[in-house]
């Protein structure tokens, strides 16, 4: 067991404490740790606490809280399997330490199961955020009493544990299919991102057809929960939780056994299958063909426009902002009369500060730039070796993130302002704001990026997910949008113009200071990389 656990101390810190380069402190680290539990925690408590309340407001009165603890534990299933199964490529088949690991006095079996139980934490962590909130919706709103009981929470503590099995091994599974994938096809990246894009657009029907859902269960709830019969296990775990000891028993063992064959399963053929992906991966095939003439900022380009695109990591957790920002321009304008009806309910409410922050905040999950340099990991100095001055370098990484942020701020823009009706002066002035927002946050990422690289990471995934420039690159941002809402409010109350102005002002000055500090100091910072 002391190497089981030495085994699983590596394997967490190389998926959660790998934030800057090595010669970073420890303090970074846990920090970067932290922060990505904290993101973890907060989507799985915010996702749970808004619509467990608003389903158990409906299904309390009719005694149908089981169906609660159904959805929600769908949503910590699908929730759980996006953040950790494509994650399972890296942390589990493409360590960097898997060839030292491997030669050591240690089963196959025990190092595939400290690699996994590294992804079931993770797993468990969004499981916890997803399913107590909801049994504490269901203690305060219960009709029935159930939830005031001890057993209550330790039926659903067993819950909570008992799920992420189930979780990590349909992630390993998924993450195994995904490196095999990678490892055959020669374009396995458009197939991970057609995975993701169907899953995008099952969250975003789900989104706009939750009010007609809700109306569905308070009219036949009893019917709904008869045609989840397919998902037999959630149906176990909830009545489980509001008291079949039975069926929890039957949930939890739907859930060890999964996780324990996946385990010793491909445990046996551990070594075969790292060895088998590590060797195709690290394969390369040269054909000679003409070459087509282009300029170094093109060239660039389109470098960083084929790892953005060609990278499903990279693509689906710094693209998301944007999609979600077209898909909310768009909706606006086709469902501009139900919106405007919704609005005006909220009277006193100002509508172009709240679309301008909604926009800002999509905006704010376009990581792009503040990655991109560790992304260039050890073959960053074949790029220091070319005829490019590390100014060019450093532009054409930020135009980058221009290049995709600006047309999509400038069609989601327009979109609000028809939908919303707003005025033309404010219609522009939310436009030049979210702008010069885009150009700040696109600077200060890059930025960041330099001031905290991660060069030696074991796969884009730490990179991207877990960096310590990733989350300073999302939440300043943030908290500059935050700023902004406050200087609104102040100028507004001596006049609209000056209301208007304050944060535009706040966003130049940002925008201006980031820009010129990245072309006084960008240079250096990138040459003593």
């Amino acid at each position: 067991m002391k190497k089981f656990f030495a085994l699983l101390k590596v394997s967490v810190q190389s998926m959660l404490l790998s934030s800057t380069n090595s010669r970073g402190n420890s303090r970074k680290k846990a920090a970067t740790g932290v922060g990505a539990m904290v993101l973890i925690a907060f989507l799985g408590l915010y996702m749970s606490g808004f619509y467990s309340f608003m389903l158990m407001d409906v299904l309390a009165p009719i005694h149908m809280e089981s169906l609660v603890f159904i959805f929600m534990g769908m949503g910590a299933l699908v929730g759980g399997l996006m953040f950790t199964a494509f994650a399972v490529k890296g942390v589990v088949f493409g360590g960097r330490d898997n060839d030292l690991l491997l030669s050591m006095p240690v089963s196959t079996t025990a190092l595939m199961a400290s690699r996994v139980m590294a992804i079931y934490l993770e797993n468990l962590l969004f499981s916890l955020f997803v399913l107590a909130p909801a049994g504490a919706v269901c203690a305060f709103m219960t009709q029935s009493g159930v939830g005031h009981s001890v057993l209550f929470w330790a039926r659903l503590l067993l819950a909570v544990f008992a799920l992420p099995l189930l979780d990590t091994a349909l992630s390993v599974l998924l993450g195994a299919l995904v490196a095999f994938l990678s490892a055959k096809v020669s374009r396995g990246a458009l197939g991970q991102n057609i995975v993701m894009a169907l899953y995008l657009a099952a969250v975003f029907w789900f989104s706009f057809n939750l009010n007609g859902m809700i109306e569905e269960l308070a009219a036949n709830a009893m019917g709904v929960k008869e045609s989840l019969s397919w998902a037999a296990p959630m149906l176990w775990m909830a009545d489980g939780i509001m008291g079949d000891w039975g069926r929890l028993l039957a949930f939890a063992a739907c859930c060890i056994v999964p996780f324990a064959l996946v385990v010793f399963g491909l445990g046996k053929v551990y070594r075969q299958a790292v060895t088998a992906f590590a060797a195709r991966s690290a394969r390369s095939d040269y054909k000679l063909s003409a070459q087509a003439a282009s300029g170094q900022t093109k060239a660039l380009l389109m470098k960083e426009a084929r790892r953005f695109f060609g990278t499903p990591m990279y693509f689906w957790n710094s693209g998301l902002g944007l999609i979600m920002l077209l898909a909310a321009g768009v909706a606006a304008l086709v469902m501009r009369d139900d919106l405007r009806m919704y609005l005006d309910l909220l009277e006193g409410v100002p509508v172009m500060p709240l679309a301008a922050l909604v926009m800002g905040f999509c905006l704010s999950m376009t990581v792009i730039a503040a990655p991109s340099v560790s992304l260039e990991g050890k073959y960053l100095w074949i790029l220091r070796e070319a005829p490019v001055g590390e100014s060019a370098l450093i532009w054409i990484k930020t135009g980058f993130q221009l290049l995709l942020s600006v047309p999509c701020t400038v069609i989601a823009g327009v979109c609000l302002a028809i939908a919303l009706g707003l005025s033309l002066p404010d219609g522009a002035a939310m436009l030049l704001a979210m702008l010069l927002f885009g150009l700040g946050h696109a600077a200060f990422g890059m930025l960041i990026g330099l001031t905290f690289p991660k060069l030696d990471a074991v796969n884009e995934t730490v990179v991207v997910k877990q960096s310590l420039a990733v989350c300073l690159g999302m939440f300043v941002p943030m908290g500059a949008l935050g700023m902004c809402a406050l200087l609104y409010w102040l100028g507004g109350m001596v006049s609209g113009a000056l209301a208007l102005a304050l944060p535009i002002a706040l966003l130049a000055a940002w925008g201006a200071a980031c820009a010129l500090i990245l072309l006084k100091k960008g240079p250096a910072m990138l040459r003593s990389l």
